[in-house]
């Protein structure tokens, strides 16, 4: 039996390369309806990956309603990506028709991509809560101040009109205040957009699930809940913060040295708990790292964070301090290399470092991919002669996304004719759908859809249609936007994995005979010590461009060419590696 060829794409800037193949399709698959006034909704990111570009379209006619925008922090063989943002490619030519975006809380993985996205999408009006609204403006200060973003701050049990959407607004529980879901009404039917969520009737006010206007919301219908996926698999119920104030409040009175606290800089919860345990055990605060600071100062203009005026000290007035009356808030709980944490573990902080007796607390979940440089963190600040409290060993940190029975009671307060897992890789959309059939949807009314597939709802019944648009990565590597596809990285990878060989060759461009050649290498071998590897090198390469016909002017694409087929095979049979090859030719 032949083999199945591998699925491959072209681009105008370079060779085949190999990429996954399109999803198989999945059983109840249907044809796009002819008709035009259909509701439809399109993931754009977050249904493939947990915790990562964020976004989803609502679409009515021609208009259309974009829910969160995030970024997705890249995986370890993409070397020098910053972050991944969503690919906006279906929404071209579309941008008169979008009538706003909403974003539901102020974490990246659903804002990161609008400083990059929304100006190439004709700056739609944004519609946020106040602290969302302020993180957003901050960030785009700080990656294109010349642009200004439309913000309009929005609160629970607002409502607006966007063109034919009416959207009411909902206070959920999320590890950061100011985290809304959202009741979109259209002609065809009401869809329900939790963003990120868990239910928390004991969480401070400015945080706390608005259970009444969820019920009222179910009372009237609602046609497809877009519900969390992220925790599926976790049974039970998320812990409160109530309890994990209580754990704040133990591991204050029984810590008697210093104390390292890192967590995630928009944790605003968090880092409130902090400051009013550390007020109540006469300890003042020193913040470390650029985010934390920010944040902190964006939740006092807007309440979210309050504190004595002298709480927060700088490291002047702390080092006058005996240990146990300070402690530090920073960040870099995901073992981060730049981050406040791992530089004071690896003494490369400027004027902070591990002293033993220190107690480290990590109030924070471990984000999936990181676990080995939390791992490595965790080792350095034991070497450095700290001890260790996480999550695992006291619930110092309740994380923000809804576990199986939170899930269930929210079906069970809404009560969809549809379900829509989002927010999950594959395995914890299946989970979330699970959950759903239990708390009481029918199967077949459990739709799940991989990014850039299309699902309808038309004449009352919902599905999930044939169409897929094409959704790539769209890479963010510094000031560079979309410009780092996969042949980029696929250098990268050679160049991190077998190094680089550049030959600089001179060619008489009369007699086409080789004259000066340089051999220059990175990362393949320590050059000093392989004279005779050099000299082998510099042989093959004369012999490659030796001219077999010197009355015809050599062609410089095909010498290149030459030489590296010739090098290539040369270095592999002497080292079994495959380093890049850049020949350089120079006509003398």
């Amino acid at each position: 039996m032949a083999k199945r060829p591998k699925a491959r794409m072209r681009r105008p800037d370079g060779p085949n390369y190999t990429r996954r193949p399109q999803p198989k399709p999945k059983d109840g698959e249907r044809a796009p309806s002819e008709n035009g006034n259909v509701l439809k909704i399109i993931p754009l990111g977050g249904n493939e990956e947990t915790g990562g570009r964020n976004c989803s379209v609502i679409q009515y006619g021609r208009e259309l309603l974009i829910v969160d925008m995030g970024l997705q922090w890249p995986e370890d063989d993409m070397p020098g990506v910053d972050y991944i943002i969503p690919d906006v490619s279906f929404l071209r030519g579309k941008e008169k028709d979008i009538r706003g975006v909403i974003i539901t809380h102020g974490h990246y993985d659903h804002t990161g991509g609008v400083p990059h996205i929304i100006p190439t999408l004709g700056n739609p009006p944004i519609y946020a809560s106040d602290l969302t609204c302020a993180m957003l403006q901050k960030k785009m200060e700080d990656i294109a101040p010349e642009k200004k973003l439309r913000l309009n701050k929005v609160k629970s049990r607002d409502r607006i009109k966007l063109g034919a959407f009416r959207v009411e607004f909902f206070a959920l529980s999320h590890n950061i205040p100011g985290s809304l879901g959202i009741a979109v009404e259209t002609p065809a039917g009401r869809v329900v957009h939790t963003g990120d969520f868990k239910l928390d009737l004991h969480a401070h006010v400015s945080n706390r699930t608005d259970i009444e206007t969820i019920k009222q919301i179910g009372d009237k219908g609602v046609m497809c809940l877009m519900c969390d996926s992220t925790n599926s698999y976790a049974p039970g119920h998320q812990v409160s913060e109530e309890e994990v104030e209580k754990n704040v409040e133990l591991m204050f009175s029984q810590t008697k040295g210093r104390m390292i606290v890192a967590t995630f800089a928009s944790l605003l919860s968090r880092v409130q708990q902090i400051l009013v345990a550390a007020e109540r055990h006469n300890r003042k605060v020193l913040v470390e790292g650029f985010s934390m600071k920010t944040n902190i100062e964006i939740g006092k203009q807007l309440g979210y964070i309050r504190c004595k005026p002298n709480t927060i000290i700088t490291w002047e007035e702390a080092q006058k301090m005996p240990p146990h009356g300070y402690l530090i808030l920073c960040t870099g709980a995901q073992g981060e290399d730049n981050a406040a944490l791992m530089r004071i573990a690896n003494r490369e902080h400027k004027y902070l470092h591990i002293e033993r007796g220190d107690l480290v607390v990590f109030s924070s979940s471990v984000i999936p991919g990181n676990d080995r440089a939390v791992s490595r963190l965790k080792d350095g600040l034991l070497r450095e002669g700290a001890s260790i409290i996480d999550s695992k060993m006291l619930d110092i940190h309740a994380g923000g996304h809804a576990k199986q029975e939170d899930i269930a009671d929210l079906i069970k307060l809404l009560r969809p004719k549809y379900f829509m897992p989002i927010e999950g890789n594959y395995g914890s959309l299946l989970e979330n759908k699970q959950i759903a059939i239990r708390a009481g949807v029918p199967e077949n009314n459990n739709l799940i859809a991989d990014n850039g597939q299309v699902v309808e709802f038309h004449s009352g019944q919902g599905y999930v249609t044939s169409v897929r648009h094409p959704i790539e990565y769209v890479f963010v590597d510094g000031l560079g936007i979309g410009d780092v596809n996969a042949l980029v990285l696929r250098d990268r990878k050679q160049l991190a994995g077998d190094g680089m060989i550049v030959v600089i060759a001179q060619i008489n461009t009369r007699g086409g005979k080789p004259g000066k050649i340089d051999v220059i290498s990175r990362g393949l071998t320590h050059m000093k010590e392989q004279g005779r590897f050099i000299s082998g090198m510099i042989a093959v390469v004369k012999k490659s461009v030796a001219d077999k016909e010197p009355r015809m002017k050599p062609q410089e694409k095909d010498l290149r060419d030459k030489i590296r087929r010739d090098l290539e095979k040369f270095v592999f049979q002497r080292t079994h590696r495959q380093p890049m090859i850049v020949p350089v030719i120079i006509e003398a």
